[in-house]
């Protein structure tokens, strides 16, 4: 199931912006959709979201962060196998990786360097990494919005799109 938004979007666009497979579409000052068949459930839109107004695959609230606690992803050089793989840098839609030489491995065309940058922290790296090298931080569960710190309001709004999404 994809990412959605909630009725609390201010259509400020932040999110369109950050989304790496361009799903989110709306008009500004206006509610913002995410098309299902596009969203890969990434995250990268909720943690840009300044109402907090869009909702996991298990229909929890995400955090919005500030601009250096984004995800980013991190390479363990030790554990990259550097050029002959190149997975990472194959599927990243924003060019963030790139085989660079390092200080501590010396492969021929290097390990995997991400450019903090580009990096919106989408996930397709560590996921499609078969070496467990690549690990986005923070992890998926640390930029969730625990139910405890919702408004009533929000929470009933939330159990609403959960109910829609046929999410329990």
């Amino acid at each position: 199931m994809p990412y959605s938004i909630v009725e609390t979007c201010i259509g400020c666009t932040a999110c369109t912006k950050r989304c790496p497979t361009n799903a989110i579409t709306g008009e500004r000052n206006q509610l913002h959709v995410i098309d299902p068949t596009l969203c890969i459930d990434c995250g990268a839109c909720g943690v840009v979201c300044p109402p907090e107004a869009i909702l996991d695959t298990y229909g929890n609230v995400c955090r919005s962060l500030k601009k250096d606690q984004w995800p980013r992803a991190v390479v363990i050089e030790e554990k990259c196998i550097g050029s002959g793989c190149e997975l990472c840098i194959n599927i990243c839609p924003f060019d963030a990786l790139s085989l660079q030489h390092t200080d501590r491995v010396d492969d021929f065309f290097g390990v995997s360097t991400v450019d903090e940058k580009k990096c919106t922290g989408c996930r397709l790296c560590e996921d499609v990494c078969g070496w467990d090298a690549i690990h986005i931080f923070p992890l998926k569960e640390e930029i969730i919005k625990d139910w405890s710190e919702l408004t009533e309001e929000e929470k009933q709004i939330v159990a609403r799109a959960r109910k829609a999404l046929g999410v329990v």
